[in-house]
């Protein structure tokens, strides 16, 4: 089995781990994990401004680099991970492609309403783009 798993922070690894988890998955299992930078305004460095763009990648480095050694220790499967910049679900759907995915798992920040209207939704629109089976993972709701 190929997987392709999309992670956003730390909650979404969280919940991926969970999931891969309770599946079972055997040691013949191939996982690539990936987080998507979009490009935009904050990409070109400006000097006394943070760079953005270093910071989530430092940081989602950090995340993947965990979240593979907790696959390949726990669950004895082959992970690899890999940061890339474009849009999401056309990233994701190239990946899933690349790796001969069977299935991409995503997670969904359950937007509704106007929040959902004015941002859409990337887990919807990775369904429609990826070439395989796609299961969205419920992500916990944050409270304001």
């Amino acid at each position: 089995m190929k997987i392709v798993v999309a992670i956003d922070g730390e909650d979404s690894a969280k919940s991926a781990l969970a999931e891969l988890t309770a599946r079972k998955y055997g040691s013949d299992t191939q996982v690539h994990l990936v987080h998507v930078i979009v490009p935009g305004f904050a990409d070109v460095s400006t000097p006394g401004i943070p760079d953005n763009v270093a910071i989530e990648k430092a940081e989602e480095k950090t995340i993947l680099e965990h979240l593979t050694a907790s696959l390949k220790a726990t669950l004895n499967i082959t992970a690899t991970s890999e940061i890339s910049e474009g849009e999401v679900a056309q990233v994701i759907a190239d990946a899933c492609k690349k790796h001969g995915a069977d299935e991409a798992i995503v997670p969904s920040h359950a937007r509704h309403g106007f929040s959902r209207l004015w941002f859409g939704s990337v887990a919807d629109e990775i369904v429609d783009a990826a070439p395989c089976t796609v299961v969205v993972l419920k992500m916990p709701q944050t409270k304001a």
